[in-house]
């Protein structure tokens, strides 16, 4: 059994969220799942992407986000705390913190231990 406490430091992501402490293969030697604590500033958003391997759980915990989706992005819904979104392997999407003073954080769970993010440039909007 391995404790992850709470993180002091905020870690940058590839993809343009903060990350904070994290449940991983490379934190606690986890072979199938992962489970992270994730912020998105105020007024930031991230860049397009998907997760290659796995299937990804959320749990909004505070704030809202604006989610888009799809090939082309063209899909979008909002979701704020206590919302649960499942999200397919391979389903290209972003976030976005509208509010400018508020920070949104939200818990993913993933059946992958690795973070498997893929930048996906040719979707910018």
């Amino acid at each position: 059994m391995r404790v992850v406490k709470p993180s002091e430091v905020d870690r940058d992501v590839p993809r343009g969220v903060v990350g904070g402490s994290e449940i991983s293969q490379s934190t606690t030697g986890a072979t199938n799942i992962y489970m992270g604590l994730f912020r998105v500033p105020a007024g930031a958003r991230s860049r397009p992407h998907y997760h290659e391997n796995c299937e990804s759980a959320v749990y909004m915990l505070s704030g809202e986000l604006e989610v888009k989706w799809g090939d082309h992005l063209e899909q979008t819904v909002k979701i704020g705390p206590g919302d649960m979104v499942y999200v397919p392997p391979r389903e290209t999407h972003i976030l976005q913190n509208l509010s400018e003073s508020e920070a949104a954080e939200y818990v993913v769970a993933r059946d992958s231990p690795t973070e498997d993010s893929v930048e996906v440039p040719w979707a910018e909007s």
